[in-house]
């Protein structure tokens, strides 16, 4: 985590709690500029975190500061945050442009009649929602009031922007689209941002830096980067990816002074640098953790190849991801365990046939198979 910027936001040992605990003191520290996405399941309390900051709840403990502003005593409409809802929260009786103008309307507003117009036409513009601007949002799609409820929240000059899932609902080609856009726009202004977004692969694509959150708990703060080849425990490796990591429960063996992965009848020489981690962690029980697109097929009786059958192919275009049934040989008696592959098109064909997998030599993790945290060194 970067240390505090005067200028930037600074939140620290954020708890709140309703009927159970929803955080448990979190913390996140965002430069001037930077954009920041924060990403976990639903429930993990990323939209209370974001109500908090911008002072539509208050927490049980920790601090917020916003420029050097210490927010605790500072009301909303006073802390110069544009929050987008991830309700949406439109003004039901007035058009798409009257929306997105509203928050330019408000006393202390900095623009001119003028200026307001053209700064609104250029978010509805880039948001590609202009031509419906004088309609009513009864009359919209559910894609459409959240880019309204985006445009709304852009037209500002705030010191803090707040997005929360402001792409979800729409479709993908106009999320990709828009991805790059807004954080090209972003990107300009001086005030940090803070994008909330329960798609780990969003979270990747769109933040300078990543907080992965889960039950209220930070998991991790990175680069994507970061993040991606080094998952900081199972909770962020099951998170991330689209299949995510491969994860395999089993127990650390040595023989004739090679450290080995085993689960049942499977045995995999560990790499030396994965090794000496292993064996500094002192655990046993660990799991480990296969990207599906560093397994590769090959055939069934393949030295050293896991055998397995194919249990579904989806086709992608340039890649296919194939799920592989791989029986009881890694699984508990009378029960089957799947793992998914990301590989070559049409490299997954036929459903039902026998293959033989290989694991990657680099590029694998392990986790305490206790706490699941990665261990050290990995």
């Amino acid at each position: 985590m970067i240390a505090s910027v005067p200028s930037g936001l600074a939140a620290r040992g954020i708890s709140k709690r309703f009927a159970h605990q929803v955080l448990h003191s979190v913390g996140i520290d965002i430069a001037p500029g930077e954009l920041v996405a924060i990403t976990g399941p639903s429930g993990a309390g990323k939209s209370t975190f974001c109500r908090i900051l911008a002072g539509l709840e208050r927490p049980d403990a920790g601090s917020v500061t916003l420029g050097g502003r210490d927010l605790a005593s500072v009301p909303p409409q006073r802390r110069r945050v544009a929050l987008m809802f991830e309700s949406y929260a439109l003004y039901p009786h007035l058009t798409v442009r009257g929306n997105a103008l509203s928050p330019l309307q408000a006393p202390g507003g900095r623009l001119d009649p003028a200026g307001a117009a053209a700064r609104v036409d250029e978010v509805l513009e880039l948001l590609e929602i202009r031509h419906l601007g004088e309609r009513l949002p009864g009359a919209l799609s559910g894609g459409q009031k959240q880019r309204v409820a985006l445009a709304r929240t852009l037209v500002q000059a705030p010191d803090l922007y707040i997005l929360d899932e402001p792409i979800s609902h729409l479709d993908a080609k106009l999320r990709h689209k828009l991805r790059g856009e807004i954080r090209r726009r972003l990107a300009r202004q001086e005030a940090p941002t803070l994008w909330s977004t329960p798609d780990g692969m969003e979270a990747l694509s769109v933040g300078d830096r990543v907080v992965v959150i889960d039950g209220g708990h930070v998991e991790q703060v990175g680069t994507p980067e970061d993040i991606w080849q080094r998952p900081a425990s199972t909770r962020v490796a099951r998170l991330l990816g689209d299949p995510p990591m491969n994860l395999i429960d089993g127990q650390l063996a040595r023989e004739n002074g090679t450290l080995f992965f085993t689960r049942r009848e499977l045995r995999l020489a560990l790499p030396p640098a994965l090794a000496r981690a292993a064996e500094q962690a002192g655990s046993e029980a660990v799991s480990l953790g296969v990207r599906p697109d560093d397994i590769a097929f090959a055939a069934p009786d393949t030295s050293g190849a896991v055998r397995a059958e194919i249990y579904s192919n989806e086709p992608f275009g340039k890649h296919a991801i194939v799920t592989l049934d791989l029986g009881a040989l890694l699984a508990k008696a009378k029960t089957s365990m799947a793992i998914a592959a990301s590989l070559g098109s049409g490299a997954g064909d036929g459903i039902g046939r026998p293959v033989g997998l290989m694991f990657p030599k680099g590029g694998l993790a392990l986790f305490d198979g206790t706490t699941g945290r990665a261990l050290p060194g990995t």
